[in-house]
């Protein structure tokens, strides 16, 4: 009984000593004049930005001082927030409201894995395909498959959680409709593994834009320069969808591991003849350009939370005696001193001959010893070749 209350003691204790008093900022687009949508909105976000926050600050101290918690310790950043409480907001360019909450955030419980590696993940991410392409000709938002996943990705860069690689020239759904399920021409399961590898990253992440239309198309024969300027005078056809799915992958084995969607609506206050391109200043200016934006800044914050809790998983790339080489450095965070633990990879083959690949723990530890920027060398207890370390093979911190 005394060992339970005092298990009981050290776990509240270590509550206590990571919560952290956090400020965090938050915003959302105003639909119709309703502030208070807009006010619950923005402070969710924010809400999740502090726990974000709150993790990154624990993973980022090697000890706490002035505790007695175990300097191994680490916060999920899926956190519970208590006494959230705003202490400023402003209207921003009449359609923007920005928030700012100061909360306590403490550690709800632990990842599954029990801990947070403190090591910056890398993602890819490909070119998002537009589901109705003919949808594209309103505005001229034809570049949008390429130039949408370029802004999400310089929005997970900017936020700092992630590290973006884009490669917006690869597409991975031949099967538009049915994707993530849709498979490649001679019926093998789309091929991120392969753009994993070649992209050097951890995880893939990809999209498919589903809708982007005017919510009240008319017909061409109808819009009169007198129904227009009615139309625009009643908002009802000056409004435009935004629709994605949002994909990620783990890029060693391509399995689907998250996914989300988002739909949104804003107004299209730009002459339906002029061609303002994707991602243009005039674009961004519109209502629907900043419905875009704070979709884009949600999906970030989700892809960030989602991977925060995931294993940090490198590409041994080159074997010498007893060094390793990896593709991780300290870009991602790596310093000397640090251990992984080494994978084997293998090829299996499912029960329709779709090549799978499975990572098996080849119970050795390896401790860097270099750091360089995107690489990282690490020392073997004895040489390599003995241990059966060979390229393509992983190590992983938990």
């Amino acid at each position: 009984m005394l060992k339970i209350l005092l298990s009981s003691a050290l776990l509240v204790l270590s509550s206590v000593a990571l919560s952290q008093v956090i400020e965090a900022q938050g915003e959302a687009v105003i639909y119709d004049n309703d502030i208070d949508d807009a006010r619950y909105r923005a402070t969710q976000q924010a809400i999740k930005q502090a726990t974000l926050q709150a993790s990154a600050r624990v993973r980022s101290n090697d000890l706490l001082s002035n505790t007695s918690v175990d300097s191994k310790m680490s916060m999920q950043s899926a956190g519970r927030a208590n006494n959230v409480k705003l202490i400023n907001e402003r209207i921003i360019h009449d359609d923007l409201l920005a928030v700012t909450i100061r909360t306590n955030i403490t550690p709800e419980s632990m990842c599954d894995n029990g801990t947070l590696n403190p090591y910056i993940k890398s993602v890819g991410v490909t070119g998002f395909a537009l589901q109705k392409v003919q949808q594209a000709r309103l505005g001229g938002l034809d570049n949008i498959g390429r130039e949408l996943p370029k802004s999400f990705a310089a929005e997970i860069n900017r936020q700092g959680y992630l590290r973006a690689l884009t490669s917006t020239n690869l597409r991975i759904y031949p099967d538009l409709i049915n994707a993530p399920t849709s498979t490649n021409n001679d019926g093998s399961l789309t091929d991120v593994a392969r753009i994993g590898e070649e992209l050097g990253v951890q995880y893939v992440v990809s999209g498919v834009i589903r809708d982007i239309s005017e919510v009240y198309e008319q017909h061409p024969d109808q819009k009169t320069p007198l129904n227009s300027l009615i139309g625009w005078a009643n908002k009802e056809d000056g409004q435009r969808i935004f629709d994605i799915d949002l994909y990620m992958y783990d890029g060693f084995s391509g399995a689907l591991i998250f996914q989300h969607n988002y739909r949104e609506v804003g107004n299209w206050d730009i002459n339906e003849t002029r061609k303002v391109g994707f991602g243009s200043p005039r674009f961004w200016s519109t209502h629907y350009g900043k419905v875009v934006a704070q979709t884009l800044r949600s999906m970030a914050l989700d892809a960030s939370e989602d991977l925060n809790c995931q294993p940090f998983v490198a590409n041994i790339f080159r074997t010498e005696g007893t060094k390793i080489y990896i593709n991780a450095g300290a870009t991602s965070g790596l310093k000397k001193g640090d251990q992984f633990q080494v994978y084997r990879r293998y090829e299996i083959f499912d029960q329709l001959q779709n090549a799978q690949t499975q990572l098996n723990n080849a119970n050795i530890n390896v401790t860097i010893t270099q750091v360089q920027p995107n690489f990282a060398i690490g020392e073997l207890a004895v040489e390599a070749r003995i241990l059966n370390v060979q390229q393509q093979d992983v190590v992983i911190a938990w």
